[in-house]
């Protein structure tokens, strides 16, 4: 049975010493309004732009940026141990493999098809 007794020397209303690494509200607020900031230019930028072959690789790029953002202040990654950094560095491994191969198959359809 696990001890939920408070750490030697940690106060009682923060008895694993989590608060104090915890960030602002103040900056949290900066990076939600980048993540909203982003999908505003996502949404706009793409329609300013048309359907280019560029219109992708914009989009998949600030999706990129979005979800780093998310990842690293809202799922705290930055102050996670290296287990889950490595977690959540080979997710995006798998996730790369799953683009890789569902791109080789849309991108050769077209040769199958003829």
């Amino acid at each position: 049975m696990a001890d939920h007794s408070p750490a030697p020397g940690a106060t009682t209303d923060d008895p694993h010493g989590v608060r104090k690494e915890l960030d602002s509200p103040g900056q949290l607020l900066v990076v939600f309004a980048a993540v909203i900031g982003l999908a505003l230019v996502n949404i706009f930028g793409s329609g300013a732009i048309g359907p280019t072959k560029f219109t992708l690789v914009f989009q998949l790029a600030i999706g990129s940026v979005q979800a780093w953002l998310v990842a690293y202040y809202f799922m705290h990654l930055k102050q996670a141990d290296k287990v889950v950094t490595l977690t959540a560095l080979s997710s995006l491994f798998w996730m790369g493999i799953l683009f890789v191969l569902f791109l080789s198959d849309y991108m050769t359809r077209h040769l199958l098809i003829g």
